[in-house]
């Protein structure tokens, strides 16, 4: 009797969340009115309850969910490898039937509450800019604008020959960032960001083997920040992950969001984190298209942007492996699922809103 209440229930929730997959599925393809709900009502409202939620709690909740759930995995796969070695295949089936349902539940839960942002094209319009497919000539004029921007951003900070100064102060680097925003909504409104919940990762160090230097929880809606990184890094990608919980999900969007959020505070070090991310983009697509063009810009980096170049190489060579490129194949595949047909590469297309921006 007993397994026959699991069967029917686990045989409902599946039934339900497929259903639920099935019918949002429908409603964006054929209802841009419920596309639009979605994006500009419905998400805003969830996630701003959501970041209100966890926005007063100093530490990561969503990680602390992902610790749970790890460990309930874990001890799931225990539990369903004696089963099958004591030959209890009826049980086995059960339990794998049960948990198909729970990941089908959290599939939707991820689409509802975050994913569904993929497919939100809405940037052109919230900044009022047409991006157009781009030659190498444009690339090249690009990365020549942004060398000559950080370079002067880097003579802002006084470290034209050296690594740029540190600052280990997390809670003031978040601070910074809500404040940018702040300024950056006066120009772009669709940038406003309330009920703010940024939070360094409770994984620290450990993340740096897949070289992730931040993430957003769709459970939580929490934006997490890698503070083990390089600490010049760390602004662009503080804007960069508060870009994704106001629902700009591509990569390539979100890292637009960033610079321009980061390009419009009087902060020097937000101002040179975004210009130093933009030419590495800028100069790593030029580089695929013209090897000896990208060198040429190079050269005319001052010494302390190669000398931050460097740093940042050798701090993630410091942690290759094979869990690095493991899990560079599976975000790419990841991307790839998500309508970002590029993958991985979908942060280096950021150059395409770049020049569009500059009028290049």
């Amino acid at each position: 009797m007993e397994k026959k209440a699991i069967l029917k229930r686990s045989g409902l929730r599946i039934a339900i969340a497929v259903a639920l997959l099935l019918l949002f599925k429908l409603l964006f393809a054929v209802n841009d009115g419920f596309a639009s709900f979605y994006f500009h009502r419905l998400y805003i409202w969830i996630s701003a309850l959501f970041r209100w939620l966890t926005g007063a709690v100093p530490f990561s909740v969503g990680d602390l969910i992902y610790i749970g759930w790890a460990i309930t995995a874990l001890i799931f796969l225990l539990k369903l490898c004696y089963k099958m070695i004591r030959g209890r295949w009826k049980d086995a089936g059960l339990s794998l039937l049960g948990a198909t349902g729970i990941l089908l539940t959290l599939f939707f839960a991820f689409l509802f509450l975050w994913g569904y942002n993929y497919r939100r094209h809405s940037l052109a319009k919230d900044t009022a800019l047409n991006v157009k497919p781009y030659n190498t000539d444009q690339l090249y004029r690009l990365a020549d604008t942004l060398v000559q921007e950080v370079n002067l951003r880097k003579a802002a900070l006084g470290d034209t020959a050296s690594i740029t100064s540190p600052d280990p102060d997390s809670a003031r680097l978040f601070h910074r960032a809500i404040h940018a925003y702040g300024l950056a909504a006066q120009t772009w409104p669709a940038l406003k960001y309330t009920n703010p919940s940024v939070k360094s990762s409770l994984f620290g160090r450990w993340i740096n083997y897949m070289g992730v230097t931040g993430y957003l929880n769709p459970f939580t809606n929490e934006a997490q920040v890698n503070t083990t990184v390089p600490f010049f890094t760390q602004p662009f990608t503080t804007c960069h992950e508060i870009a994704h919980q106001l629902g700009y999900a591509p990569e390539e969007t979100a890292n637009f969001v960033g610079y321009l959020v980061a390009d419009h505070t009087p902060d020097k070090r937000f101002r040179y984190a975004a210009s130093f991310e933009m030419f590495l983009y800028s100069t790593g697509q030029l580089a695929r298209r013209d090897t000896a063009l990208a060198r040429q810009v190079w050269s005319r980096a001052v010494p302390g942007v190669k000398e931050d170049y460097k740093y940042v190489t050798e701090f993630y060579r410091s942690f290759r492996g094979p869990l690095d490129d493991y899990s560079a194949i599976l975000y790419d595949q990841y991307l790839k699922a998500n309508k970002q047909e590029k993958g991985i590469y979908s942060y280096s297309e950021v150059v395409g809103w770049l020049i569009a921006y500059f009028k290049i």
